[in-house]
């Protein structure tokens, strides 16, 4: 089977530029997830990316991308646009990015948020499964890249990242449209669907017969102003370890004891949120 004729399609969608306080922030991390992406050790797979603008992204046949005109959902320059607005925007996106996987012949799609990553032994796993409905990630690792420090998150994984859920693809919406849908199309063809499925991450492993993917199968980046959520380690991290990297994409932490402390201790802000705490006891 050729990259045109894919085991797995990864499915991401950027917001709209309006709804950003640095769009060129957004970007990176999109071009450092996708470069991390095309790490797959099973080359039979396809990335598309669907965007209001076009992103400069590596040069690969297995990278699409799909370029809409859908307007922003909500007027607020900020990224946390609330949730409806995500659903709408986010929906809408992954309806067209469902497509052209299936255009290309993809068997399974995976939705990812454009700042996470996946491991690399994905592709080969849905391969060696070929017929299963799909997977949920309940495991996997909260990532903080600039203190390159992360955190194993066990048992719920999927309702705390939105990079979740592996599914054959006949199992997802009809999308007959094509890339060209309007918002009011799609919507009118999937229903509550586009918004339960396809906007959202916290549905599709009770609405679905999908098995526990039976290893940590993504990263979920935290820590950056530019996210929906703004979530935060949720804890204490270890160090990124250079197996964790290989696998993922991502930097290692490294050795220099200064780097390990960084990976390790509370961060600045948790230290300022608990001395808040302390002082409102008080």
């Amino acid at each position: 089977m050729s990259p045109q004729n894919p085991v797995l399609a990864f499915v991401t969608s950027i917001r709209h530029p309006r709804n950003s306080t640095d769009y060129a922030s957004v970007e990176a991390m999109l071009r450092q997830s996708v470069t991390a992406w095309l790490g797959q050790a099973d080359p039979r797979f396809a990335i598309v990316v669907v965007a209001n603008q076009s992103v400069e992204l590596p040069r690969d046949d297995r990278v699409h991308q799909v370029q809409v005109s859908f307007p922003p959902p909500s007027d607020e320059r900020t990224p946390r646009t609330g949730i409806a607005a995500v659903l709408r925007d986010k929906g809408t996106k992954n309806a067209i990015g469902l497509t052209r996987a299936r255009e290309l012949g993809a068997e399974y799609v995976m939705f990812v948020d454009a700042d996470d990553f996946v491991s690399h032994r994905l592709t080969g796993f849905v391969a060696a499964h070929a017929g299963d409905p799909g997977w949920t990630i309940t495991d996997g690792w909260r990532v903080q890249l600039e203190r390159r420090t992360i955190r194993r998150h066990s048992g719920d994984f999927q309702l705390q990242c939105g990079s979740s859920h592996i599914v054959r693809a006949d199992l997802l919406p009809p999308t007959t449209g094509g890339v060209i849908a309007t918002q009011g199309e799609l919507y009118a063809e999937q229903g509550d669907l586009l918004e339960r499925w396809l906007g959202s991450h916290m549905h599709l492993h009770d609405d679905l017969p999908l098995s526990p993917l039976p290893f940590p199968g993504a990263l979920y980046r935290v820590g950056t102003s530019q996210s929906h959520s703004g979530n935060a380690l949720g804890g204490a991290g270890s160090v990124v370890t250079h197996r964790i990297a290989t696998e993922f994409g991502v930097p290692a932490t490294g050795w220099m004891p200064w780097r390990v402390a960084r990976a390790v201790l509370p961060s600045g802000r948790a230290v300022r949120e608990r001395v808040r705490k302390l002082r409102r006891r008080g």
